[in-house]
C-alpha cells in the first residue's frame, strides 16, 4: 500500500466552487484531481499550464484535410462500414489487432 497523507486547505465556498468549475474545464473530474496534478508538477521540478492551448488555428490547407476525413467518417458511418463496441475491452482487443 502507498504511503499517502491528506492535506487540509480551507477554502471559502465560492473560491471552492470556481476551482470545482475550472478543474472540471480542463477536464479534471475534481478539484482534488486538478490540485493533485498541479502539486506533482511542482515538487517534480516542471511547469505546466493547462491553459495553454499550443496548438493554435489548423491552417486553411489542415482544416480542409480534417474536414475531408469528417466527411468521409461520417458517411462510413451511415453505411455501416465502422466498427462499432459495445465496451471498453472489446474496442481495445481490436485496436491491438489493427496495430499488428
Amino acid at each position: 500500500m502507498s504511503d499517502t497523507s491528506t492535506i487540509h486547505v480551507p477554502l471559502d465556498a465560492a473560491v471552492r466552487k470556481q476551482l470545482t468549475v475550472k478543474a472540471k474545464q480542463l477536464g479534471f473530474d475534481s478539484a482534488q484531481a486538478y490540485l493533485r496534478v498541479i502539486i506533482k508538477a511542482v515538487v517534480d521540478g516542471r511547469r505546466i499550464n493547462l491553459d495553454l492551448d499550443d496548438w493554435g488555428e489548423p491552417s486553411a490547407e489542415a482544416a480542409a484535410r480534417l474536414n475531408k476525413w469528417t466527411t468521409e467518417a461520417i458517411i462510413d458511418s451511415d453505411a455501416g462500414k465502422l466498427p462499432s463496441f459495445t465496451d471498453a475491452k472489446s474496442m481495445m482487443e481490436y485496436l491491438d489487432r489493427e496495430a499488428h
